[in-house]
């Protein structure tokens, strides 16, 4: 995996020209501002800002920037700095758990290989974790990952030592012999294995149980219907420009990201990001995907108390999901 200097040098900027948006909406409050929209790096994000870069989301209508971490676009959200975010599941049902007032736009992608466990080439199967340093991501969805791995291993969470850290720190943990395991995704999975490492296990062995979602905020959506439910349809609008051009929509997103498209290619081959039709039958109907996925992290969340209770995410669904993106 190559480097990305650029977005290292000027990551920082992001925060600090984000923060200056409430400057900028006092000095002309003539009209309304574009929507904030804020996500961090995933491969699964980009067609956000492939959308921005041909047009689909003008400047005007929103303003899409990428955060250095999901914990601090979480923050962002939590503290109203941003309009809508993209996150996880278990993300979400934290928002939902202190209070927080939201709407689930869309799925953007689900989970189907690029969330696993990259480990050394001497544990060549599950069980042989065993004993083993297992770092996993410090937010719900490591712990989540590791609950699963054990499950899937026969282990229990005494058979393993536990290390918390940030996924930018992997690499150089496997590097200096830190670690034996690593629950990661890409682009740190990616990574991993061009340093030597392999997967153990991936999400694709828990099929449909790791979300990605765009949400926004309630009163966001009170008072800004329509652009909300344009930004969900400019989303959709983008998947089908990505099908239809996918060669270029590919040297366009690497572009970005500072790889080859074929790299690009590869990151999100453990990927699968829902069409509309797939969206309705996730988020809507009387049993909603959604609606069991959370049922069962909820459980894990609880039990590992990163939850005081478990929280339902059936009312922050669209019951009009269709006819918020059909307008």
């Amino acid at each position: 995996m190559k480097s990305h200097p650029k977005r290292q040098t000027y990551s920082w900027l992001l925060p600090l020209s984000f923060l200056l948006l409430p400057l900028l909406s006092a000095c002309d409050s003539r009209h309304e501002q574009p929507l904030r929209i804020a996500s961090s790096p995933w491969p699964g994000y980009e067609p956000l800002y492939l959308a921005k870069e041909v047009g689909y989301l003008p400047p005007d209508k929103a303003s899409v920037f990428e955060l250095p971490s999901s914990d601090i676009t979480l923050e962002s959200f939590r503290n109203h700095s941003t309009d809508i975010a993209t996150l996880t599941l278990d993300e979400t049902l934290d928002l939902l758990a202190s209070g927080e007032k939201l709407r689930v736009i869309t799925v953007l992608d689900v989970s189907h290989g690029a969330d696993a466990v990259m480990a050394r080439p001497g544990i060549r199967k599950l069980a042989d974790l065993k004993g083993k340093r297992i770092a996993i991501l410090n937010i719900p969805l490591g712990v989540y990952m590791l609950s699963r791995t054990l499950e899937a291993a026969g282990l229990e969470r005494k058979d393993v030592t536990v290390i918390p850290t940030s996924e930018s720190k992997h690499e150089e943990m496997y590097r200096l012999k830190r670690a034996d395991a690593f629950i990661t995704f890409d682009p740190f999975k990616t990574a991993l294995a061009n340093r030597g490492a392999h997967v153990l296990f991936d999400s694709s062995q828990i099929p449909n149980e790791i979300f990605d979602l765009m949400l926004v905020r309630e009163e966001m959506y009170q008072t800004r219907r329509d652009d909300v439910c344009n930004v969900a349809r400019q989303w959709f609008r983008i998947l089908t420009y990505m099908r239809e051009h996918p060669d270029e929509a590919a040297a366009s997103i690497a572009k970005r990201l500072g790889v080859t498209p074929q790299e690009y290619r590869d990151m999100v081959g453990g990927i699968k990001i829902p069409t509309l039709q797939e969206n309705l039958s996730i988020l809507g109907g009387k049993t909603p995907d959604i609606v069991a996925a959370a049922k069962r992290l909820n459980t894990v969340m609880v039990g590992e108390g990163q939850l005081e209770r478990e929280v339902d995410i059936s009312p922050a669904l669209l019951p009009d999901l269709q006819a918020c993106i059909s307008e």
